[in-house]
């Protein structure tokens, strides 16, 4: 099946009664040509966007140096933080699948068929706040009906506006479909970090569906191919034109987009979107441990709660320069761990600090195999000291004398890494995508990269402060047999 793994997903969650929305309003499609955007500071390129009535937003972004390239990409703001069903866990993804086996005119298989014809390369992945679909294809394959040696295909637009209006597939290919999920999860849970995120996921969240990760608890997996009703339930609740973008990135004219893909979609009919409780996090600090089933280095991961993302603010470009502050090689925390004590193999952060609601930052550490056969807890609770004495440290960050100067190479780093990214039209769409969701606008990109640019050494100090406290941190091990003593540190602690 075409889609990424979930590598770069690393949890979900748990589950919360979910109340009613309000529907999207009602309104008429203005065809008439909007100007594009000016190109702004940091995003080169210009965004044409328009809202058709039914609540669906379009964006289209030319590039014409991608020449005949385009990625007609479908984000939908629905990940697994939207499974609030008890039992009913990893629908999310299971979509992510079976949305590849629609029956495009009647035909099992023929939506893929189809769009192999057109010679497009079609993929997609699930986080927990959304799931992005992203075909790439040559440009002259967007609006059909289009030649090709094995006859005539429709276009991508009308094959994608097909699958999102009305999927269609029988019940024993969505049974086949689920049932490989099992698979899936039984490749990602055999990583011993992903196992222990699994684990923490319900602690850390027990009355959210982060509590719960992005493929689903197990039971609920194994249960997926019964699962025939709630996976419908979720699909017509969350794949609607007000809870979906397309987003357009490549070498198109807009002007000739907009009129054939209002054509495709204006019939899509919206639904009020489930809305999703944020109930508080645990304020009281709790051990995991995880006894792995083999000889393995142990592991060591420290989590922290953070809070929602919301671009623009200072609490979210400090979110963004986390991981550099902390893990990224030329970090104190990292040169302590790694080089000056060598207590570490590896160090590094394991987030997604663009979440919807409140989630969390988590500090990954391998230890030394035969130092732990050695030394036994006591070598955990002296890294463990070390981490979150080194991260909590930074609630001081700004009293250093080289304060200023680390964060502005930080702040460099991450805004050329964002430019860097924008390298292939699939690249420019997931970026624009996973920040546009948050309230719709589409300088959401130059709004991010200005609140990192303006980022001060007491923003640091503010957000450790907030949000680096005992209170609430989740400390997780892993090795092999049960946890010898509690680990604990025994110096005092940043407070």
């Amino acid at each position: 099946m075409r889609r990424s793994s979930l590598s770069a997903v690393v949890c979900l969650l748990l589950l919360a009664a979910g109340a009613g929305a309000q529907v999207v309003p009602q309104r008429r499609s203005v065809l008439a040509h909007k100007p594009p955007k000016q190109p702004a500071k940091f995003f080169p390129y210009p965004i044409y966007e328009r809202t058709l009535g039914n609540g669906l937003h379009i964006l289209i972004v030319p590039t014409p140096e991608f020449k005949d390239m385009v990625s007609y990409t479908t984000p939908v703001f629905a990940g697994s933080r939207n499974e609030t069903e008890k039992s009913k866990t990893g629908l999310a993804h299971l979509f992510e699948h079976i949305m590849f086996r629609h029956e495009y005119d009647g035909v099992p298989g023929g939506y893929q068929e189809m769009m192999d014809r057109l010679g497009s390369y079609n993929n997609a992945f699930t986080s927990y706040d959304f799931t992005f679909y992203h075909p790439f294809t040559f440009a002259q394959n967007l609006i059909g009906p289009v030649q090709t040696p094995q006859g005539p295909a429709p276009g991508v637009i009308e094959l994608e506006a097909s699958r999102f209006k009305g999927l269609k597939l029988g019940q024993k290919t969505f049974q086949v479909e689920a049932g490989a999920v099992l698979g899936e999860y039984r490749r990602n849970y055999s990583f011993p970090v992903q196992k222990m995120i699994e684990q923490m996921s319900p602690v850390a969240f027990p009355n959210h569906p982060y509590g719960h990760t992005v493929i689903g608890y197990l039971d609920d997996v194994e249960k997926m191919p019964q699962a025939w009703d709630a996976a419908w339930q979720f699909f017509h609740n969350y794949y609607t034109p007000n809870d979906v973008a397309l987003i357009v990135v490549g070498d198109v004219n807009p002007h000739k987009l907009f009129p054939a893909i209002e054509k495709a979609y204006a019939d899509w009919k919206p639904v009020p979107t489930p809305k999703i409780p944020t109930p508080p996090e645990p304020k009281d600090e709790k051990p995991v441990h995880v006894n792995w089933e083999a000889e393995v280095a142990p592991r060591l991961v420290v989590a922290y709660h953070t809070p929602a993302f919301h671009p623009g603010t200072p609490e979210s470009a400090v979110a963004l320069v986390l991981e550099e502050l902390l893990t990224s090689r030329s970090a104190p925390l990292y040169q302590k761990l790694r080089y000056q004590k060598q207590s570490v193999t590896s160090f590094d952060t394991y987030t997604d600090p663009i979440s919807t609601d409140p989630h969390w930052m988590l500090l990954d550490a391998e230890l030394s195999l035969e130092r732990f056969q050695k030394e036994g807890t006591k070598y955990v609770d002296e890294v463990r000291y070390d981490i979150t004495s080194g991260t909590e440290a930074l609630k001081n960050f700004s009293k250093d004398p080289n304060a200023a100067k680390t964060l502005e190479v930080v702040k460099s780093k991450v805004k050329n890494d964002f430019l860097a990214q924008w390298a292939t039209t699939d690249s420019i769409a997931q970026s624009l995508a996973t920040f546009y969701r948050f309230n719709r606008d589409a300088n959401v990109l130059d709004t991010l990269l200005q609140s990192v640019e303006d980022l001060q050494p007491a923003d640091i100090d503010d957000y450790a402060t907030k949000y680096f406290m005992r209170e609430g941190r989740l400390v997780g091990t892993l090795w092999h047999g049960q946890q010898q003593a509690e680990t604990a540190p025994k110096k005092t602690e940043v407070r």
